[in-house]
């Protein structure tokens, strides 16, 4: 008998290891969240349709977030808006930002179809206007512009690594004022653009954006 209980020693103390490993795996797992350090990259369009200056009404760029608590995201993104003036410039504009997004309700990834955020971030712009290539004097004008954007917003929850996003936002940035002049060389109506030194003015956007978003990971 004691001979039996000797040969089932090694079996019952397996056993109890195993027990408190599966214990020590599931309060660790209750603990940790699991979803932050996700690293996810996007492409977004950006609307404009309340044009100021010439500006492009639509624009095209890419962004990543990084998910750094379970109700708390990262985003960093970049966006190109090309425009035309008439017929006569045209005007670029590269606009880089980073923003901090809350989820009031519940967290991404929870099973929930939809997950609304808030957002709110720095951003600056780079603007150059040019003359085109076949006018008949060249000019180009260029500038920086700092600001904030803040907005509201909807992600759609595809799959655990894809979502759609759809947010809303408005854009406040103060920079030198851009002037449009008007001067006839060659009997033709060209239109220029001057940088006035002195005068400094804030422009508002409103912005609505769609991204489309992809996990690739977890940095942590």
């Amino acid at each position: 008998m004691n001979n039996k209980l000797l040969y089932l020693a090694p079996v019952v103390s397996l056993v109890g290891i195993s027990f408190t490993n599966e214990q020590a795996i599931a309060q660790d797992v209750q603990t940790k969240n699991p979803y932050s350090g996700d690293l996810q990259f996007g492409l977004r369009g950006t609307l404009n349709p309340f044009l100021k200056n010439a500006a492009s009404w639509i624009s095209y760029g890419a962004q990543i977030r990084i998910k750094v608590s379970r109700r708390v995201n990262t985003e960093w993104f970049a966006d190109y808006f090309p425009a035309t003036i008439k017929w006569s410039a045209e005007r670029r504009d590269i606009r880089m930002g980073s923003a901090i997004q809350y989820y009031p309700l519940h967290e991404i990834y929870t099973g929930k179809e939809c997950t609304p955020y808030f957002s709110i971030g720095p951003t600056s712009t780079y603007t150059r206007i040019s003359s085109r290539e076949f006018n008949s004097q060249q000019w180009e004008a260029k500038r920086w512009s700092f600001g904030v954007i803040a907005g509201m917003g909807m992600l759609l929850n595809v799959s655990r690594k894809l979502t759609f996003g759809f947010v809303t936002q408005y854009c406040v940035q103060v920079a030198t004022e851009f002037k449009f002049q008007n001067a006839t060389i060659s009997n033709v109506s060209d239109s220029q653009t001057t940088l006035p030194d002195t005068k400094v003015s804030y422009e508002g956007q409103l912005l609505f954006c769609m991204s489309v978003n992809y996990t690739l990971g977890d940095l942590w």
